[in-house]
């Protein structure tokens, strides 16, 4: 981990990406061998050592995305989702709150006297959305000239049989969105609101029916006191969400 922060040499963190590999193809070396011996299953594999040691190398990431200053934190987001692909959406699914959380971060603590700063904590936000709830079918495999650039590149994920995991978030990692909805930053916010567009666009789901159980938590995030004794970055904040909320989901707060 400390090698993907070290941003004074390219060689250590490309080593580092070695490393990892190597630790990766050793894990599926090992399950191979451990299924044809009949000592595990294909699918009981939470407890190997292979999974134990890449689930702390990516609790290591999160928490130097944490703990480390801004001109560390590049290497250590592209060896988040690097680890992510690898491993896939099936096994990240169970972390999809704390990753979530550790981008999330990132966002609200980007300087704003550093645009690349910011400009880097929003790609990686939105990677990560695209990881775990994917992006419009209208989106994918466009050939047309103008190209979004909230529909970042991301390398194939590895998939098992049967998983159909995307677009579908956990309540935790809802409330956790919407905590920040009427955040006083506008990075913020517009994360936010993509993260929301990608969860709802392209399914039978739509924002009103996504957000009917958290009626009564956005009243009180919305309106925790009279409009006119909040500050005024506040008070902004509240309005945006606000008019929002209204736009996409007229009939959620009456």
């Amino acid at each position: 981990a400390d090698s993907f922060s070290d941003n004074s040499s390219r060689h250590t963190q490309l080593a580092a990406t070695e490393v990892l590999d190597l630790f990766f193809e050793l894990f599926q070396l090992s399950s191979c061998v451990d299924s044809r011996d009949g000592t595990k299953s294909n699918t009981d594999t939470t407890s190997s050592g292979g999974e134990i040691i890449f689930e702390n190398l990516l609790s290591v990431f999160c928490e130097f995305c944490f703990s480390k200053a801004w001109n560390f934190k590049s290497g250590i987001m592209s060896a988040v989702l690097n680890l992510m692909n690898r491993m896939g959406l099936r096994w990240c699914k169970q972390y999809e709150v704390e990753v979530l959380h550790t981008a999330l971060f990132l966002v609200k603590n980007a300087p704003n006297d550093m645009s690349l700063a910011g400009k880097e904590s929003l790609k990686f936000f939105t990677q990560i959305c695209w990881f775990f709830f994917e992006g419009p079918t209208s989106w994918k495999d466009s050939k047309t000239l103008i190209h979004d650039v909230l529909c970042p590149t991301r390398v194939h994920i590895r998939s098992e049989s049967g998983e159909n995991d995307h677009a579908i978030i956990s309540e935790a990692s809802l409330t956790l969105l919407l905590s920040e909805l009427s955040s006083t930053s506008h990075l913020v916010r517009f994360a936010i609101r993509h993260a929301l567009r990608l969860i709802t666009r392209d399914t039978t789901t739509s924002l009103q029916t996504l957000l009917s159980k958290h009626t009564s938590s956005l009243k009180r995030l919305l309106f925790p006191r009279l409009l006119r004794t909040l500050p005024l970055p506040d008070q902004v904040a509240v309005i945006d969400a606000l008019a929002y909320i209204v736009d996409r989901a007229p009939g959620l707060l009456p």
